[in-house]
């Protein structure tokens, strides 16, 4: 279980609000400051609770002293986490058009996408490889009168890769978080603009999707490590939680508009 208490449109006297924050949290001045030290204004998060009546606690707190803050609920990380995987898509006159892996479609007005997030993470496969290696065999010696004194042993075991591939997240008001991984997508629907290579064709989509989705806010900031870790700071590790920095981002944006 956790609940994440975040701070946003932080000013630049950072120093300052160190104090003020360390107060609130209970932590040292330096701990605070290391929390802060971030570049941008936020969001910015500052607190990981187990218990959500904390966190919100804590949050009206910082609000009585200055600051804008919100608190990212467990279940809001889950629903995060359980994205509609968008396997196909089609751009046609007024909507888009996706389809997941089991048959599954939606039907989305432009004009109803509000935040399109762009942005990185890793992604595991596992597989399993076979190992040869050859070994003295005394019964071969025998059978062979000596002609063949080793034999084959096969071995199998599980490997785990990690890659990172890009992301695009689409929100719209009552529909599930679209999500758009780029090894995971068919850019047939390209056309005649689809090129030779996944990334090219990624590239391509970004650029559709912006320039069709003309109210739809675009962020890039999850696009790069340095980017998440100025959202999660030193509490969360990117490469662990970027759907923690998804959702949260998302969240404070959404509000904004």
């Amino acid at each position: 279980m956790m609940h994440v208490l975040a701070i946003y449109n932080v000013k630049e006297n950072k120093q300052e609000l160190a104090g003020v924050l360390a107060t609130v949290l209970k932590v040292t001045v330096f701990e605070a400051l290391s929390r802060l030290r971030t570049p941008g204004n936020g969001p910015l998060v500052v607190g990981v609770f187990a218990e959500e009546v904390q966190a919100k606690k804590l949050a009206d707190e910082l609000q009585s002293k200055g600051f804008s803050s919100v608190v990212l609920k467990n279940a809001e990380i889950k629903a995060e986490a359980d994205q509609w995987l968008v396997r196909r898509f089609d751009f046609v006159e007024k909507d888009l058009i996706v389809k997941s892996n089991d048959g599954r479609s939606l039907t989305i007005p432009y004009r109803d996408i509000n935040l399109i997030l762009h942005g990185i993470g890793i992604v595991s496969s596992t597989s399993m490889e076979t190992n040869k290696k050859r070994t003295l065999s005394l019964g071969n010696a025998v059978l062979t009168g000596g002609l063949k004194v080793t034999k084959t042993v096969k071995t199998m075991h599980e490997v785990t890769k990690e890659e990172r591939e890009r992301f695009l997240t689409l929100y719209a008001e009552n529909l599930p978080t679209l999500a758009f991984h780029e090894t995971g997508l068919v850019y047939g629907s390209l056309g005649p603009k689809r090129g030779l290579s996944r990334s090219v064709n990624f590239v391509q989509l970004t650029a559709e999707l912006r320039r069709l989705c003309t109210g739809a806010q675009y962020d890039e900031r999850l696009l790069s490590k340095a980017g998440q870790t100025s959202l999660l700071g030193p509490l969360l590790n990117p490469d662990q939680y970027v759907v923690v920095a998804t959702a949260l981002l998302a969240k404070v944006l959404l509000t904004r508009n």
